[in-house]
């Protein structure tokens, strides 16, 4: 008679599982209908729209909270976990449903349920706390780029010369399946614990980190590693070795990506390289650089360990 959920898909992983959340909400916020309308064929009551097509992993998006492990949510898992337990959504091993907040003793059909569950994120999307939550990250992302420019300013006015250098790690696809982001932020700490004892980071003298997740290529990390210039500049060879680095980190399970490699144009305004601390346009490009790691670009953390940060710097001497 309809399109029933699909609870025999692929196994999501967790990066998908949360951004396909993400993309719910969002669906929802943006579009006028609900997930199943009337179909014009009176032999099918209902026809599914692009609403119903985001809830065809609704099981496994369900799944994330478990309660295994403590995590942060975003505001917009908060948001749609929350209107599941609103509604009090049920699965009896074949579909979804919950009782009719309208008459007593009935349960709703599968369609009936994932329009109430659409209609219960609209209703909480307009109250405060969720309102709040969605501006505090914009405005922490602002902070952080604020810090940011003022965390280069300190580097490149304390040496003569700076190394400036931008790695972007990630996990092969076949990893990414079972991925969890306490396995992300494990191989991050391991990362950074290694300026301590590998020779590699000797005249390391910053560093930033930031975990992101992104729709194609889920958990990821954008980093940047500032050295000494008076003493390495071999850009792109430590660069490699960095990269090296993060794949026996995680056991072959990574790859990395330099993307200065593929700038073409002045090289004052690359952002990474050498640069002396009279470049005042260099300077400003590696802090323009920089400051692109925390804008609000739809990869932030949808999920993370409870009390954990996504950003991480540190001015080594």
């Amino acid at each position: 008679m309809y399109s029933k959920i699909n609870t025999s898909s692929p196994a999501l992983s967790q990066a998908e599982a949360s951004y396909l959340i993400d993309q719910l909400v969002d669906d929802v916020l943006r579009y006028k209908t609900l997930a199943y309308i009337p179909h014009p064929d009176s032999t099918k009551p209902y026809r599914m729209t692009t609403l119903g097509i985001d809830l065809q992993c609704l099981n496994q998006m369900i799944a994330l909270f478990d309660g295994r492990v403590d995590y942060d949510y975003s505001e917009k898992l908060e948001l749609f976990i929350d209107a599941c337990h609103d509604i009090r959504l049920e699965y009896d091993g074949y579909r979804h449903t919950c009782s009719d907040p309208g008459m007593d003793g009935r349960y709703l059909s599968e369609p009936e349920t994932m329009n109430l569950l659409v209609m219960r994120i609209r209703e909480l999307s307009k109250e405060r706390d969720y309102r709040r939550r969605s501006a505090d990250r914009r405005y922490q992302a602002k902070g952080q780029a604020e810090d940011i420019q003022a965390f280069v300013h300190r580097l490149t006015e304390r040496y003569s010369k700076i190394l400036v250098l931008r790695v972007n790690l990630y996990y092969r696809e076949i990893a990414r399946q079972r991925l969890t982001i306490e396995q992300v932020y494990a191989d991050m700490d391991r990362l950074v614990a290694a300026r301590r004892t590998n020779p590699l980071f000797k005249y390391l003298v910053g560093y930033i980190v930031r975990i992101e997740q992104g729709e194609d290529q889920g958990f990821h990390l954008h980093t940047a590693f500032f050295f000494n210039g008076s003493h390495v500049f071999r850009q792109f060879s430590i660069a490699e070795r960095i990269g090296e680095l993060w794949v026996d980190i995680t056991q072959n399970r990574g790859y990395w990506h330099d993307s200065s490699r593929e700038f073409n144009g002045d090289d004052d305004l690359r952002g990474t390289g050498m640069f002396g601390r009279s470049n005042t346009q260099g300077r400003q490009a590696v802090a323009n650089l920089m400051t692109y790691l925390v804008k609000d670009k739809n990869q932030h953390l949808r999920i993370k360990p409870a009390g954990a940060r996504a950003f991480r710097t540190s001015l080594i001497r």
